[in-house]
């Protein structure tokens, strides 16, 4: 073999276990665990972006909406049940914090977009929010 053909197969292996590397990264490595700014009680206050005439049985859903957010896990009680799991935060912004849970995996992510401290809306569809507020602080 000459030496070209020897670099070239070096080069395509080199490539190759490149690419696989940053495959598997982005399949299984991404996110990471938690966001301190997610951390804590939060309970529903209300809906927004529902049509007027479900205005009031949205409301009644959101303020029986509550998460509790410790570490990496994540709790979320409604008036139909309640589901718990772990996350990883996809992005984190300013204002705003994209989760994906280990259940729902990462091509369903969720958005928490934060107004201050204590306020925070979850998008849970397009254009339809549940406002936020924290029961208990987040820790130091």
């Amino acid at each position: 073999m000459t030496l070209r053909g020897m670099l070239a197969g070096r080069m395509k292996r080199l490539v190759l276990c490149s690419v696989a590397t940053a495959l598997a990264t982005a399949l299984f490595g991404c996110g990471h665990k938690g966001s301190p700014r997610l951390e804590g009680h939060w309970r529903g206050v209300s809906a927004e972006g529902v049509a007027p005439d479900v205005q009031a049985s949205a409301d009644l859903f959101a303020t029986g909406t509550e998460l509790d957010i410790r570490g990496e896990n994540i709790v979320v009680a409604t008036p139909k049940g309640k589901q718990a799991g772990k996350f990883r935060v996809k992005t984190e912004e300013k204002t705003q914090v994209t989760i994906w849970t280990d259940g729902d995996g990462p091509t369903d992510p969720q958005t928490f977009t934060f107004i201050d401290e204590r306020t925070m809306k979850w998008s849970v569809l397009e254009g339809k929010t549940i406002l936020f507020r924290r029961e208990t602080p987040a820790p130091p």
